[in-house]
């Protein structure tokens, strides 16, 4: 396993990581920040990592193919419930009950995300809808570690409860119970969303776990803090998308966001910083 252990210490070698996660397009459309992601990728270099779909992971191959730029995190395979909060006033399908079954579908192998120059692979595990699409989504799941391991690639198991991340108002419960799936199943990461009482999700996960930044902060400062929170509450890094990528200045947001994380700049210190930058 020489090549994971090569890979997960590039992640981990600068302390706990900050990836920024871009594979929004896919299930939110174009929004500023991502609309000419291949222009805009430019402000995210000091990220310790970038999560893009396929497509996305080949139109920006350049800015991966410098020496100092973040690991390309691809992401393998995508679900139809994605999009149903955004479909469903456009499309009579998206009312459908397959929608709200929730099946994961593999967008490629992990093979091709290897040829596609990733560094990881990310997959998403869901759980909780019915008999049948529990039962395909961890057959997936279970092929994707296989082909990981057979690669030495680390694969980052996904787990967001059914309904998504702006609406997830659970349980800590749902949580241990998906994350530690993912651990049982074979992942070498987790990432999942922050709530209180994470300490237990990082404690019975058993493998490093990432904290979701999740939807937009009010301020700057909130969004700081909860990466400060999550930290200390056994994160093993966070991931942050619209909260970096649709900021006022995304390449100062993320400073900002580095700075608390690395080197533990108060939040609001941060965001005194960051804001001198936008005013």
């Amino acid at each position: 396993m020489a090549g994971k252990e090569i890979r997960l210490g590039k992640l981990f070698s600068a302390g706990a990581p900050v990836i920024v996660a871009a594979d929004h397009g896919s299930y939110m459309g174009p929004f500023p920040g991502i609309e000419d992601l291949p222009r805009e990728i430019e402000a995210f270099r000091r990220a310790d990592a970038f999560l893009l779909m396929p497509g996305m992971a080949k139109r920006c191959s350049a800015f991966f193919a410098r020496r100092d730029a973040p690991l390309l995190i691809v992401r393998v395979n995508w679900a139809a419930h994605y999009c149903k909060p955004h479909m469903k006033e456009f499309s009579p399908v998206a009312r459908d009950s397959y929608y709200d079954r929730g099946f994961n579908e593999k967008l490629c192998d992990v093979r091709y995300a290897a040829s596609l120059g990733a560094d990881m692979v990310i997959a998403s595990l869901l759980l909780g809808t019915d008999e049948e699409a529990n039962t395909r989504t961890i057959s997936q799941f279970g092929d994707f570690v296989a082909q990981a391991d057979a690669l030495g690639m680390p694969l980052i198991g996904e787990f967001i409860p059914y309904g998504g991340i702006d609406r997830y108002r659970g349980d800590v419960g749902d949580l241990a119970l998906g994350t530690r799936a993912c651990a049982e199943f074979g992942a070498d990461l987790i990432k999942t969303v922050f709530v209180d009482g994470f300490q237990k999700i990082a404690r019975t996960s058993i493998i490093p776990t990432l904290a979701l930044g999740g939807g937009a902060f009010e301020r700057p400062a909130q969004a700081f803090a909860q990466a400060r929170t999550a930290l200390k509450a056994g994160a093993a890094g966070v991931v942050y998308g619209r909260n970096v990528i649709c900021a006022k200045n995304p390449r100062t947001f993320l400073d900002s966001l580095l700075e608390v994380v690395k080197n533990g700049v108060d939040p609001e210190a941060a965001e005194k910083a960051y804001l001198a930058t936008v005013t």
